[in-house]
């Protein structure tokens, strides 16, 4: 038998409301069911008996609805106790309470997500229910979408509370939702570096809940106590009156790209730096060069020759990236160049690694050291050596470069009656950092103590 709905309206025009009851749920798209209650000797409810089915009801649970009328829920399906439904319904007749819920249901051949809201009706229960799988479905795809990116992403109300984040945010947060769902955002853990940053988190939110997008680089915190750059923005969500209901903050972390413009910016000074002490080495080398060649041609040769040091020390500065530069391959490219074979360059020590300037300074040194020695030292003799020790120390509190040059085997040296250039160009080449070197004219060979700090 079918429950009429009493409604309390008087028929109009011919139209019952029983016929406008049927008819609306004829045409709506959603299951629509009504159940008396099937009490036990107690009195308490046992079961639940089909009064009504609507079309789309039988579509959904796959019965014909016409069939359904007199029969009990709990034996058509059980799952309901289950899934406890049931108790639910049972409630809803007790209590007088409407009830609300989502739910997976997965029995008898059915399995699929619904929405559904249970109310009395007179002494009995109405219940309205959807399927919402593909919903559901899409919904998921969504989730797994956004938790599959590497930025964060949450949902914000318009006053700022935080209502959802994706993966990676709350991993980022030491992986407890409960921490951070349902605060106030700039209250969460990423936030907590400092009250400028939260207060500049503030007013952003203030701004794009009046509409505005807002986006700019932050420092926020992570698990571990560390510290990352985002590329951060706040988006409104609009509704269908222009009024914003909601807020999408999201994140980019730009830590290696923030690194690389740091790395860039002390490149930059650092390039800036060396060209200005090139252009004054290479000023005092021309000057110099110029009092000292008889000839035009000896100045152009000896000019040359001392630009091409300062290439080799920049190549090898390029080569390996600015920032160091290996001692034995300062000695192979200033020295060994000047030998007759490999054998009359004699190094002993670890190949430490020279800092950009230091290495620089050291090129000319050991350039001019060099030529001094394929003309008048050891190098200028087939049975000549050049030994190039060092090591490493503290002094005074500072780590220095200790460097000993020592030829040997070559003609009799004999003390200059003046400075020369070479010997000029050497002090002029340590002096502006402090450093030293010391030369000693022995005749069975010249030396040279060569001290730099390395820091």
């Amino acid at each position: 038998m079918i429950q009429t709905v009493d409604s309390g309206l008087a028929e109009r025009g011919g139209v019952s409301a029983e016929s406008a009851f049927l008819a609306f749920h004829e045409v709506t798209p959603d299951g629509f069911m009504m159940f008396d209650p099937v009490r036990g000797e107690a009195g308490d409810i046992v079961d639940l008996e089909w009064t009504f089915a609507n079309r789309a009801a039988g579509k959904i649970i796959g019965r014909d609805p016409a069939t359904l009328t007199g029969k009990h829920l709990l034996v058509e399906m059980p799952g309901n106790r289950d899934e406890g439904l049931f108790d639910a319904y049972v409630n809803v007749l007790e209590t007088g309470k409407t009830w609300q819920n989502e739910f997976r249901y997965d029995h008898g051949g059915i399995t699929a997500w619904f929405r559904a809201t249970a109310t009395r009706s007179g002494g009995g229960l109405a219940l309205s229910f959807a399927d919402i799988s593909e919903a559901r479905a899409g919904e998921e795809r969504l989730k797994n979408l956004i938790d599959g990116v590497l930025a964060f992403v949450g949902v914000l109300s318009v006053d700022g509370i935080l209502l959802e984040a994706n993966e990676p945010a709350i991993a980022a947060a030491g992986g407890e939702r409960a921490q951070v769902i349902g605060r106030p955002f700039w209250d969460c853990f990423w936030w907590d570096v400092d009250q400028a940053t939260k207060d500049q988190l503030k007013q952003a939110v203030a701004t794009a809940a009046s509409g505005e997008r807002i986006r700019y680089d932050v420092q926020i915190q992570v698990v571990g106590d560390q510290r990352l750059w985002i590329d951060f923005q706040i988006a409104p969500v609009f509704n269908a009156a222009g009024e914003v209901v909601e807020l999408i903050p999201s994140g980019v972390d730009i830590s290696e790209r923030k690194a690389a413009d740091t790395h860039r910016e002390l490149l930059i000074r650092e390039l800036s730096h060396r060209v200005k002490n090139t252009l004054a080495t290479i000023q005092s080398i021309a000057g110099q060069s110029v009092r000292a060649a008889e000839t035009i041609d000896d100045f152009r040769s000896s000019f040359n020759a001392r630009l091409r040091a300062i290439a080799a020390s920049h190549d090898l500065l390029v080569r390996f990236d600015h920032d160091v530069v290996p001692v034995k391959a300062l000695l192979q490219g200033q020295v060994l160049q000047y030998a007759a074979n490999e054998k009359q360059l004699v190094v002993e020590g670890k190949n430490i690694h020279l800092p950009g300037d230091v290495a620089h300074a050291l090129g000319l040194v050991l350039h001019e050291l060099a030529t001094n020695a394929a003309k008048y030292g050891a190098l200028s003799s087939e049975t000549g050596t050049v030994t190039v020790s060092w090591h490493v120390a503290v002094d005074e509190g500072k780590k220095r470069l200790f460097m000993s040059w020592c030829e040997r085997g070559g003609p009799e040296v004999k003390m200059p009656t003046r400075k020369g250039f070479g010997s000029r160009l050497i002090e002029r080449s340590l002096a502006p950092t402090g450093d030293t070197a010391v030369i000693d004219y022995d005749p069975k060979g010249l030396s040279c103590e060569i001290f730099m700090d390395l820091e």
